[in-house]
């Protein structure tokens, strides 16, 4: 199978993220043909049983592009360290895996993900629909360039006033251990639903209202517009935009108010 690099917003830990816990493992799973139903029922029941405290896990849907039907599984945000850890019932979660739930699944795989919050905008936000957009980098391509563009984007942002800026909000992650594919995965927060991608739904902007493109240019120059533009449009191998869902009723109950 082809090899594809998804990542999921894990809304309800990121209020919560600290700086040397900013690792997040993701396992995109597909159920067999005809298995949908089956799998989702014994992961509820794996759920129940080992995920309900500490190690809680969320589960999310895709629902649109040529891995619709696929789910993300994840975990809360690690540091390195985390990683030299074992659980204590390591042997009976594994065994119950055996058993319940690689038997529903035709392929598994997983990665691991940075998040990084200088090149977040507003990633606070709670939502249970997304956007996410994978952009794999050509060979050779200057991460330290594109983490430039990543952040002047975030402050032209910050600087726009009008409807749909201000209520947009995503997180941006990195993908480590990618080899020679580098990938960068942002999640756009829907807070008010897949309806909030209408034309217009926060209102149309003044007349006269500024575009991106020109605040941009007022921040860093025309000089540095033409580079930008260049730079994205040339810097990309491939570049892939789904959207999906959080189910909660396959994840772990939510944590306990402080």
């Amino acid at each position: 199978m082809k090899k594809i690099f998804l990542l999921v917003l894990i809304a309800s830990t990121l209020t919560t993220y600290a700086q040397n816990k900013n690792l997040t493992t993701v396992n995109t799973v597909k159920p067999k043909k005809g298995q949908k139903m089956a799998f989702e029922a014994a992961y509820k029941q794996h759920v129940a049983k080992f995920h309900t405290t500490a190690d809680g896990m969320e589960v999310y849907e895709i629902l649109s592009g040529p891995y619709q039907g696929f789910y993300h599984i994840a975990g809360g945000y690690k540091a390195f360290e985390d990683f030299d850890k074992e659980r204590p019932d390591a042997a009976a979660h594994s065994a119950d895996l055996d058993k319940t739930f690689f038997p529903y699944l035709d392929e598994t795989m997983n990665a691991t993900y940075r998040f990084v919050d200088s090149l977040s905008l507003r990633p606070e936000v709670q939502a249970d629909k997304y956007v996410v957009t994978v952009r794999h980098l050509k060979q050779g391509m200057e991460q330290n360039d594109l983490r430039r563009e990543m952040s002047r984007n975030v402050q032209v942002l910050k600087n726009m006033k009008t409807g749909f800026m201000t209520n947009l909000s995503f997180a941006m992650f990195d993908q480590i251990w990618d080899g020679s594919d580098q990938t960068w995965v942002e999640i756009r927060n829907l807070k008010d639903g897949f309806k909030s991608l209408e034309a217009d739904f926060y209102g149309k902007n003044p007349p006269g209202t500024p575009s991106f493109r020109d605040e941009y240019a007022k921040l860093y120059g025309h000089a540095a517009w033409d580079t930008r533009a260049k730079l994205m449009e040339d810097g990309n191998a491939k570049v892939d935009v789904y959207i999906m869902k959080l189910r909660r009723d396959l994840s772990s109950p939510p944590a306990p108010a402080k």
